[in-house]
């Protein structure tokens, strides 16, 4: 609530993740982000292990998150192995 100057009220937190794959090229490109009311909050970078904060209210979270090691590497291993891994398996299904 202080990072956001708010008092109460109604707000919505959004996350959206998963993967893209080029068959042409077998490029795969992953993805994490997080909303807050409509609104970029933080990203994961998959290629710099790093988390990106568009906002200040989002610099403290990205400074916990950055110092979590193992978390970040099981999230850039799901967004680069599994996810990727599912999604050929289910556009084999048709």
């Amino acid at each position: 609530k202080q990072r956001f100057n708010q008092t109460g009220g109604v707000h919505i937190v959004q996350r959206i993740y998963g993967c893209e794959w080029d068959d042409e090229t077998n490029e795969v490109h992953g993805f994490d982000q997080h909303g807050y009311d409509g609104e970029d909050f933080i990203s994961f970078d998959v290629k710099t292990e790093t988390f990106i904060a568009p906002k200040q209210e989002a610099v403290i979270t990205k400074h916990k998150w950055d110092i979590k090691k193992a978390e970040i590497t099981l999230r850039k291993n799901y967004l680069t192995q599994i996810c990727p891994e599912w999604l050929k398996k289910y556009l084999n299904y048709g």
